[in-house]
């Protein structure tokens, strides 16, 4: 299963894993034309589904009870970044924005669906975080907040649920190579950014390869950069 599948990372995983006989769930808070074109009678997509709304949590785990016949996989590619945003300026509703979409829809999976997965063993809960999380950049405090809340949470789902054999790992991320990175990060190593591709792959060796010596562990995901080892993290940034 794939929550925010409309995201850029999102739908790269769905065209990925949406091959063969895989049974694939995709949700998304927002109708997506091109999730809509991989329906098959192996691909279920649920859109305008909330995932910090109790009523649409109780939808989605079971729609997976329904859909999904054995042990089953959650990607979660829910998140939300304001824009870079100095702490006086931004909205306490984006603040929430941020929090609802990073952390609470992750935890609100993670208490509808990890029963369901415990019932068969063999299962990942996967969740994204970003490198700057360990940096505390300025413009970016309660998004960083937010990722590490998020890491330490599935962590702790790693130890929790070792015994049914569900695994958990967070993959975090350098820069993806998008034109909006691009956008609000012009002075940035565009060049030696992540692919979509690179992060498929990565998720697919973990889903495929499950196994306790990783469990809990945080897979960092980067690239050698000339200016992100060598340039001051606000000369790649658009706020000078």
């Amino acid at each position: 299963m794939i929550t925010g599948a409309s995201s850029y990372l999102g739908k790269a995983l769905a065209s990925y894993l949406c091959k063969g006989d895989n049974r694939v769930l995709l949700t998304s808070r927002r109708v997506c034309g091109e999730l809509e074109k991989l329906k098959s009678d192996y691909v279920k997509y649920l859109p305008s589904l909330d995932l910090v709304d109790e009523m649409d949590l109780d939808i989605l785990q079971r729609e997976c009870g329904q859909f999904f016949h054995c042990g089953f996989h959650v990607i979660n590619c829910v998140g939300y970044f304001p824009d870079y945003m100095p702490i006086e300026t931004m909205r306490l509703e984006d603040a929430k924005k941020v929090l609802d979409s990073n952390i609470l829809s992750v935890f609100g999976i993670a208490n509808k669906l990890l029963p369901l997965m415990s019932n068969h063993g063999g299962c990942h809960f996967i969740g994204f975080s970003m490198h700057t999380a360990y940096q505390n950049y300025p413009y970016m405090a309660i998004f960083s907040a937010a990722k590490l809340a998020l890491e330490s949470f599935i962590k702790g789902v790693a130890n929790e649920y070792l015994h049914n054999e569900v695994y958990a790992n967070v993959v975090s991320l350098a820069t993806l190579r998008t034109e909006t990175e691009k956008r609000i990060k012009p002075y940035g190593d565009y060049e030696n950014w992540l692919e979509a591709d690179e992060v498929c792959n990565i998720v697919d060796n973990l889903i495929n390869h499950s196994n306790g010596l990783i469990n809990g562990s945080v897979i960092h995901a980067y690239k050698y950069s000339k200016t992100f080892f060598g340039e001051s993290y606000l000369n790649r940034i658009k706020k000078k």
